[in-house]
């Protein structure tokens, strides 16, 4: 069964019209798996790690986050353009599965049912981006790290998420500084620990609490 849960949820039928053309492949950190504007050559279904995708309007902001329960390339399903309008790439580094854009485009054209369970990614990858919308709009930067901390521990095994202070100041639109000072409220609050390069969840329930309502638990983690 895949490790990515996008393509385990597919009906056998359908997964079997994709599975001769995954290709398992590293992601480590950084590496670009959607160029903004460009034309989109290959999804991906991350297994490990977390993508990013990200806007830049002068500064990078992140307005998506893509992990085990998703892939890359949503503007393919849509069948728009297929122009990535965002830069997506790795920052969390693990491993997944690469299929070509036209392949997908063809196994959507030979099932309906394919297509359909794509849209309905689509529907819930959007669904997250307007949340961090609302987020970044709305509330505070100790509010909106806790939430973005709880995103990607959803999306990884362990408590342990490394990260920089450089990659979450992108993630979350602030300077380093602004975010060393939300680290370390959180800290002194006991719902994480730091340390150079890697965050530790130590308090879910804390963490939630510090989202002022700007996170909902998962079904499952």
């Amino acid at each position: 069964m895949p490790l990515n849960r996008l393509l385990a949820r597919l009906s056998r039928a359908d997964y079997r019209l994709l599975e001769p053309h995954l290709e398992i492949v590293d992601l480590p950190v950084r590496k670009v798996l959607a160029e903004r504007h460009k034309r989109v050559q290959n999804v991906y279904f991350p297994e490990t790690g977390i993508a990013s995708v990200v806007a830049n309007g002068g500064d990078e902001l992140e307005i998506g986050m893509i992990g085990r329960e998703g892939m890359t390339g949503v503007s393919v399903i849509l069948g728009d353009n297929e122009r990535a309008p965002h830069q997506t790439y790795m920052q969390v580094g693990g491993n997944g599965q690469r299929l070509a854009a036209e392949r997908l485009r063809e196994a959507m054209e030979a099932s309906v049912s394919l297509h359909k369970a794509m849209l309905k990614y689509v529907h819930t990858f959007m669904a997250q981006c307007t949340e961090t919308t609302l987020a970044n709009g709305r509330h505070k930067i100790e509010e909106r790290l806790a939430r973005w901390l709880l995103l990607a521990d959803d999306r990884v095994d362990g408590h342990e998420l490394p990260l920089t202070h450089e990659f979450l100041g992108v993630m979350l639109g602030t300077a380093r500084p602004g975010v060393t000072i939300a680290l370390q409220e959180l800290e002194r609050r006991g719902w994480i620990a730091h340390r150079r390069g890697v965050v530790s969840i130590l308090d879910r329930s804390g963490l939630v609490k510090a989202t002022a309502g700007a996170y909902v638990e998962p079904n499952g983690k």
